[in-house]
């Protein structure tokens, strides 16, 4: 047996899920605003993401209070801060 059989597989739990937002969100790609979307509903900290274009370009530096940084900016501020 594979260790995703034995271990992952019987831990995952599909549960339906609703998010709504009280605020708009003006975000044209389509295909990435679950992740800001769900990004906001888990009141994330961070939203980490490579796509500079799409996320950086289009939302910035923060979105409704989730700070939006690549990997490494994020390990920058985080070291700046002390936090590493």
């Amino acid at each position: 047996m594979s260790k995703w059989t034995q271990t992952v597989a019987p831990a995952v739990r599909i549960v339906p899920t609703r998010t709504s937002l009280n605020r708009p969100l003006v975000f044209a790609k389509v295909k990435d605003r679950p992740v800001v979307i769900t990004a906001l509903a888990e009141k994330c900290a961070w939203l980490l993401t490579l796509d500079r274009e799409d996320f950086h370009g289009k939302l910035g530096s923060e979105v409704y209070g989730v700070s939006i940084a690549t990997p490494g900016e994020f390990l920058i501020i985080q070291r700046e801060q002390g936090l590493l």
